[in-house]
């Protein structure tokens, strides 16, 4: 089978056809992890049928003990690899070998994180057009989207909210956010709850409302911003927040929120190996803008974190004390997190 497009891979799921394996590859990481939600919301799995393995930590023999492992009051056992872009070229052929004999009580779900287009590992390339030959595989082109495809993105996401969007706002939305989904995603999220529910046809002068309306929605926007290390949209809403009359301290309290919070993150998870989901719990974060956290929190290390709240200290003694100028404090902390 050929790779899907996701909206031929979202009508397979309705249609409740599923497959032992799932090859989700490309590099927008918002469809992979799209795509790997629904599968397991279609299966309904639950903790004790489901692990999920990073390749650069775990051993292929790990993972097929995961597979040949029999589910517990359930029909399917689901194993996640991570990372299968990184995958050594033993463990890939070892893989190949499984695909030609694959055990119908495990869904199988490869995550490759890259654009498979350009494979140079043989071996990993030979894992793909494995994936591809293979009845039992379904694999799905999670590739970076064009401009068109994103504009009908936000016109389908929209009209799952009930919904309508004119063609200039869309435009508007492409325009200040680009073409990454996780972005993308934020944003209609935002308008979604500014407009309200009673709102259903959503205009440019809504949009225009909404940008620089309320310092609260700006400052949710800068620790988005900060988490995606976006560093230029980051500065264009500081920028704003301080044209805007907010109090430098006021904004320095929400950048040590957001480090904070993606510090506290990293910590549960490296250090008390809970899972996003349960993470997500702790922290309050809607599921919604689960996905876009997790995917950001990657971007940042855990060291350079601590020294950011460090850096921030420092701004906060300086702009308390007057000892610099609090706008060129903010700018060099904005500027430390996302370089």
């Amino acid at each position: 089978m050929q790779f899907l497009k996701v909206q031929d891979f979202n009508k397979l799921i309705l249609s409740k056809k599923t497959s032992p394996v799932y090859l989700l590859a490309g590099e927008e990481s918002y469809l992979v992890n799209m795509c790997l939600n629904k599968i397991e919301e279609f299966l309904a799995v639950d903790d004790l049928n489901k692990e999920i393995f990073y390749v650069t930590e775990s051993s292929l023999e790990d993972i097929l003990n995961a597979v040949q492992t029999l589910p517990f009051l359930s029909e399917r056992r689901v194993v996640v690899v991570r990372g299968v872009n990184k995958m050594k070229t033993t463990d890939a052929e070892r893989l190949i070998i499984y695909l030609s004999d694959v055990i119908e009580t495990a869904c199988l779900i490869l995550l490759y994180n890259d654009n498979y287009r350009k494979e140079s590992i043989a071996e990993r390339k030979e894992l793909i057009n494995k994936c591809i030959s293979s009845e039992h595989c379904i694999c799905v082109d999670c590739r970076r989207q064009y401009e068109n495809e994103v504009k009908e993105f936000i016109k389908s996401e929209f009209a799952q909210k009930d919904k309508t969007i004119s063609y200039d706002a869309i435009t508007k939305i492409v325009n200040e956010n680009g073409t990454d989904l996780s972005n993308i995603s934020n944003e209609i999220e935002k308008v979604s709850l500014f407009v309200g529910k009673n709102i259903k046809s959503i205009t440019q002068k809504d949009l225009e409302k909404i940008s620089g309306h309320t310092k609260e929605i700006n400052t949710y926007a800068l620790s988005s911003n900060i988490e995606a290390k976006d560093l230029k949209k980051a500065v264009f809403v500081l920028e704003t927040l301080l044209n805007e009359g907010e109090e430098p301290v006021m904004i320095l309290s929400s950048i040590s929120s957001a480090v904070r919070r993606m510090l506290s993150a990293k910590s549960m998870i490296e250090e008390q190996h809970m899972s996003a989901v349960e993470v997500a719990l702790v922290l309050r974060i809607h599921n919604f803008y689960a996905s876009a956290f997790f995917t950001n929190l990657k971007k940042h290390k855990t060291v350079k974190l601590k020294d950011s709240l460090k850096k921030i200290l420092e701004a906060d003694v300086a702009i308390k004390t007057g000892s610099n100028d609090p706008i060129s404090d903010l700018e060099k902390t904005v500027l430390f997190i996302c370089e």
